[in-house]
């Protein structure tokens, strides 16, 4: 779980045809994760030649790459709030206006969250004019945040980047501005800030102008005034907005920016008078909010931050459910009597005199109602008018636009035939008849507005999910202030959470909520993770133990220290990866968006067509008179038909149906641990019918532990083995090799507890290794210990001395362990203790004489002594008959003395520089089988019977050998996760096609396949054939491929295959390169994404369905073409109500979702059984 605060990175979107190929997501994102594998490989060993460009469906839009960056100037992410959508239509020409600036290189709008991310070039398009370019579409838009991205976004230039020293000696200002003078002189440097008080400067220079030379050069400067200087690493920046209150002229906001500058660690510092924001650019490590809100606030100015939480759509939609809710409100008031009089008072007798009383030569009646239509029509209903004008103006049509024709149309025509009865003065000659109606414009704005109000209150409701994921940070946190001499507590108080820094220690009462990520200090407890990991069995915490903000504390009080804050916590990261899921559309969502670009010409086409269609009818007598209705005549019985047609319509619908199913199917996910990138994973995910697993840490536990070592030589022993693999194995960061370390340590710890238990077992072969071995074999694993020291044993194993040690991803590692030194006096001094190098007599003798002759022996090119065997007490095998010591003892001295004089024969320097290295170091290589050939390892045919039988049990084997010649084999074994066979079971129930994807060997592979009921095993593969593997899979399968992975080697796959699922104990690179995020390392989360994927995109279809289904019915309801049947006409107002709530029922459909339940659990630690 502490891997998951490294959450970043959306996938892109695209669309293709129904039938095409599954999407398959852009080359540069699995480029991107092999380049990031690629540095974190020594020597080269990864190369991004080896992935090729994955394929893309026809038509698909392939996000923008380093290429499409401007050539010069910054590039700016903007992120805008953008109110007054209602449909795809809208969020399309919103789109389309901001990628018709020049400098823009991106734009993505999202509907429901009403925002939008623009990626543009700041020297073309300033964020201003974006805003101008929507509000110039008819909506309001607001600049949320901007950030510049170093290099432009990767054009040639990097951006300019800020470096960290630690200067000593400093005493006054003089000295501090010496230094700073002297750093701006070296060529790149952009400028340069030095802190007498923290003795500290920070250097901005031209990233291109970096490197070792480069911090040399600084360093030489400073050094050069006669201080000490030493680089301390590059400077991370964080941005902070502040609000700041009491600014009335420029000398305020001029006295705000030189404050926030001096603060020691701001980069920048800019302050708007206007808006009364402050924006900071600061170092995390340096300072902090709250000495920022201090700096402010010290020259007489209130400051807060604002909440680094992009959750303004939230906001917005309570801003926006509000002001609906007070129109329609206003509306009603005008619209009942409205109503009463056109349709209940010519029904009630003593109502009917109203009738016939004249006011000006008008009836009352249609005074009052024209009265009161007209401010609901042209005051309340403006926005819609308004709305309606500038789409037009645009060229683009919406619902604003069927609004506005159908009540215009209504108002209008009643409006003319109120001013002709008059002006033909029928009310006086006895012929008028009643044709107006007022009350359908005035009623189709109110429930158009009340169906307005009910949509926005639902969708508020589909962020229901992550707003109660924001809710989950304490407003508050307890902070202790440190001496920074004797670390004991000063003073103790509450800050905002907003204001606590990085590095602050921070005290969590029982029942309380953790207020951001830290690590526990002080104190041991039980932590509830389930809000946010879905994980129900609260989990113990104790010292070095990470955290999560937003879990509560179940038991004792913590100390912890703040390792990420603000917009950096774990919290914050899901909340800011679900709302950005909705700027990623899925491609079925271009259906809505073809469909809506046409819709409201084709309504309104259909509409005049069935107006003249009746009109015609009327004239030419196609119908009889008997089907007007009383007072109305041919023109106004056509024009009620034109006018229901028009309003009826609903394009709302149409684009709601996938952003509000995306939205609360994206926060049910959450809620249960799963985090879903966007909706085009979504999408993919229901396409899906190959998953292919990553063996290590995906399908097992990710917690190997040795199971047994066979010695394959006479000089060594058990311990001599574990101890030179160990020492190699220290520099990898492989779960194999924490399983080599933790058995060592745990030795050694054993050992050191109790110094006799060694000599109990007896026997010089396995000192003191019986308990630690049965310890080890006992499951625990590396449960106890890490290779870095951060695991649960905290017990650090003291090992040889290595250099040059070389890595083969995927193969091994090698390097030259020291056999002297203090390490190794160390280690043969412990005689009880089986540490190493001490199996044969008291100081490790006849070991250190054996490895020297193989070392010599290689050297001289002449072949080692005969191996033999020798096993760990645990394993079946005994010393081979016949060896006995004094022989070995005489055959090596024999050996190396044939060796010295061979070497010394030959006479040469090279040869007497060969003949050192052995006298004090070995050549020590660890890996697997092509490890040991790559090498010129031979491998006996004794330790391949010896492979063969562990690898079929499921065990990995580990060579160890020492120059050219092997000596040992540790046999290690990863458990398979419980639920592991149960959800390949589930899955192949669900017609999923399973595949094992492994570096390990065949027969493991076969082994472990055969355990969990997997057919399709690729073994023996490495890091970047994984990506070449997924991507022969996709080219041989009509359906979408799934890769499940934790590690840093499975990024290219991830990045390769059409969705990338990452478990969450994984890497923060497999992370990143993935479409799903399981935050649990529980396999059955894939089957609850793999359902709520296809519910969600069910429900979806279901929405798509249903808003299409409306259309296409009640248009020709409303057009009368059952009117000869039925003779019923569809009022106008109650065609408006009907399209009102059509969109209603979209987000009911999709808040239906929120009532889902994961599926059934697996069976755990069930058999397979093969046939």
């Amino acid at each position: 779980m502490q891997r998951l605060r490294g959450l970043l990175g959306l996938g892109g979107g695209s669309s293709g045809g129904p039938d095409a190929v599954p999407h398959r997501k852009r080359s540069t994102d699995m480029e991107e994760a092999v380049s990031e594998l690629a540095a974190l490989v020594p020597n080269g060993a990864v190369s991004s030649a080896r992935v090729r460009t994955p394929r893309t469906a026809p038509g698909a839009r392939i996000g923008a790459t380093t290429a499409d960056a401007p050539a010069g100037g910054p590039v700016t992410l903007l992120t805008l709030s953008v109110t007054g959508m209602h449909c795809s239509a809208c969020s399309s020409a919103v789109e389309a206006a901001l990628r018709a600036l020049p400098g823009v290189l991106t734009a993505e709008v999202a509907l429901l969250s009403e925002s939008a991310t623009v990626r543009l070039d700041g020297a073309a398009t300033s964020p201003e004019q974006a805003v101008e370019a929507i509000e110039a579409c008819g909506f309001e838009a607001r600049i949320v945040s901007s950030s510049r991205e170093d290099g432009g976004g990767g054009g040639s230039s990097r951006g300019v980047e800020t470096l960290r020293m630690d200067v000593r000696g400093m005493h006054c200002s003089a000295c501090s501005s010496a230094v700073e003078a002297a750093l701006q002189l070296v060529p790149g440097v952009h400028s340069a800030a030095v802190s007498l008080t923290v003795q500290q400067a920070e250097v901005r220079y031209a990233a291109v102008a970096g490197g070792k030379a480069f911090e040399q050069s600084l360093v030489d400067a400073a050094e050069g005034c006669g201080f000490e200087a030493t680089v301390i690493g590059r400077a991370e920046s964080c941005h902070q907005l502040l609000q700041v209150e009491g600014m009335t002229c420029s000398a305020c906001s001029s006295g705000v920016e030189a404050a926030l500058r001096a603060v020691p660690g701001v980069h920048e510092a800019a302050v708007s008078l206007l808006s009364g924001v402050a924006e900071v650019q600061y170092d995390p490590e340096v300072t902090g909010p709250r000495h920022l809100v201090d700096a402010v606030e010290d020259i007489g100015f209130g400051a807060s931050p604002l909440s680094g939480q992009r959750l303004d759509f939230v906001d917005n939609n309570r801003r926006e459910t509000a002001v609906w809710w007070r129109q329609f409100r206003a509306a009603s008031l005008l619209t009942l009597p409205v109503f009463l009089i056109a349709m209940v008072f010519p029904h009630v007798s003593c109502m009917r005199g109203m009738y016939r009383w004249m006011l000006g030569g008008f009836p009352v009646d249609q005074i009052a109602k024209c009265l009161l239509t007209t401010p609901v029509q042209y005051g309340i209903g403006w926005r819609f008018h308004r709305g309606a004008y500038m789409a037009l103006r645009s060229g683009r049509a919406n619902m604003d636009v069927l609004v506005s024709m159908g009540t215009n149309a209504s108002y209008i025509y009643s409006l003319i035939s109120m001013l002709h009865h008059h002006i033909m003065r029928h009310h006086i000659n006895g012929a008028y008849k009643p044709t107006d109606f007022f009350e359908t414009a005035a009623m189709l704005i109110t429930l158009v507005l009340f169906g307005k109000y009910l949509e926005s209150a639902a969708k508020g409701k589909t962020s229901e999910a992550i707003t109660k994921l924001c809710q989950l940070a304490p407003p508050t946190a307890l902070l202790l202030e440190l001496d920074p001499k004797t670390g004991t507590v000063q003073r103790e108080r509450e800050v905002p959470t907003e204001l606590v820094h990085r590095g602050d220690v921070l005290k969590v009462l029982p029942g309380a909520r953790i207020p951001t990520d830290g690590e526990v200090l002080d104190g041991t407890s039980y932590v509830d993770e389930s809000m946010l990991t879905g994980e129900s069995a609260p989990v113990h915490k104790a010292a070095g133990d990470a955290v999560i903000g937003g879990t509560v504390n179940m038991g004792g009080a913590l100390r912890i220290r703040a390792s990420r804050v603000g917009a950096d916590t774990a919290l914050s990261q899901i909340v800011r990866l679900v709302e950005n899921a909705q700027l990623s559309k899925a491609p079925i969502q271009a259906f809505a968006d073809r469909v809506s670009a046409v819709f409201v010409p084709i309504v309104a086409a259909l509409a005049l067509l069935t107006w003249l269609l009746w009109y015609l009818a009327g004239t030419l007598h196609w119908y009889p008179p008997t089907w007007l209705p009383q007072g109305h005549n041919t023109f106004l019985f056509a024009l009620l038909f034109g006018i229901a047609v028009l309003v009826i319509a609903c394009p709302c619908a149409l684009g709601l149906a996938t952003p509000t199913a995306v939205m609360v199917g994206t926060g049910v996910a959450a809620a249960h641990g799963i985090l879903i990138k966007g909706g085009d994973a979504l999408e993919r995910a229901c396409k899906v019918r190959t998953v292919v697993f990553d063996k290590t840490g995906t399908l097992t536990a990710g917690k190997p532990h040795v199971v047994d070592i066979r010695v394959l030589h006479e000089g060594l022993a058990v311990p001599d083995v574990l101890a030179l693999a160990a020492a190699v194995e220290a520099h990898s960061e492989h779960p194999i090799a924490s399983a080599i370390l933790g058995l060592l340590g745990r030795q050694q710890q054993l050992a050191a507890a109790t110094p006799k238990a060694a000599e109990a077992h007896g026997g010089p072969d396995s000192k003191g290794l019986a308990n630690g071995y049965a310890n080890a074999s006992g499951g625990s694993g590396s449960d106890s210990f890490s290779a870095n020291g951060s695991g649960g044993g905290r017990f650090m194993p003291r090992l040889l001395q290595v250099r040059d040690v070389e890595v083969t991803v995927g193969q091994g590692i090698s390097g030259w362990v020291q056999l002297r030194g203090p390490e190794a006096a160390a280690l043969a001094a412990l005689e009880s203790s089986s540490s190493g190098l001490s199996s044969v007599g008291s100081d490790g003798s006849e070991a250190r004489a054996a490895l020297l002759a193989i070392q010599a022996a290689a050297a001289a090119g002449i072949s080692p002594c005969p191996a033999g065997e020798r096993s760990s007490p645990a394993s079946a095998g005994t010393s081979p008959a016949g060896l006995q010591r004094g022989d070995s003892r005489a055959a090596l001295a024999s050996l190396l003395t044939t060796a010295a004089g061979s070497v010394a024969a030959a006479g040469s320097a090279a040869g007497s520089a060969k003949m050192a290295a052995p006298a004090q170091e070995v050549r020590v290589i660890v890996g697997n089988a092509r490890q040991m050939e790559a090498a010129g390892v031979a491998v006996p045919p004794a330790a391949e019977a010896y492979m063969r039988d562990q690898e079929g049990r499921g065990s990995t084997c580990v060579l160890v050998a020492v120059h050219q010649t092997l000596v040992g084999v540790i046999a290690v074994m990863d458990p398979i996760k419980p639920e592991a066979r149960g959800v390949v079971a589930a899955l192949h129930q669900m017609g999923m096609h399973c595949v094992l994807l492994t570096g390990d060997n065949w027969r493991t592979a076969r082994a472990i396949g055969d355990q969990l009921g997997i057919r399709t095993i690729n073994a023996e593969v490495l890091p970047a054939g994984k990506a070449d593997k997924v991507q022969e899979l996709q080219a041989a399968s009509r359906h979408a491929v799934a890769m499940v992975g934790d590690g840093v080697n499975d990024s290219p796959a991830l990045a390769q295959a059409d969705l990338g699922i990452a478990v969450g104990s994984g890497t923060d690179v497999a992370i990143e390169a993935a479409d799903y995020v399981l935050m649990r390392s529980d396999l059955e989360d894939l089957l609850m994404a793999m359902d709520l994927s296809r519910t969600t995109f069910n429900r979806i279809k279901w929405n798509y369905l249903w808003a299409l289904g409306y259309n296409c019915l009640m248009i020709p309801v409303a057009a009368g073409v059952f009117y000869p049947v039925m003779r019923k006409q569809l009022p106008p107002w109650i065609a408006g109500a009907c399209m009102a709530f059509s969109s209603v029922s979209v987000v009911c459909s999709s808040l239906l979702l929120r009532r889902y339940r994961r599926p059934k659990p697996v069976l755990r630690d069930m058999l397979i059984i093969s046939h």
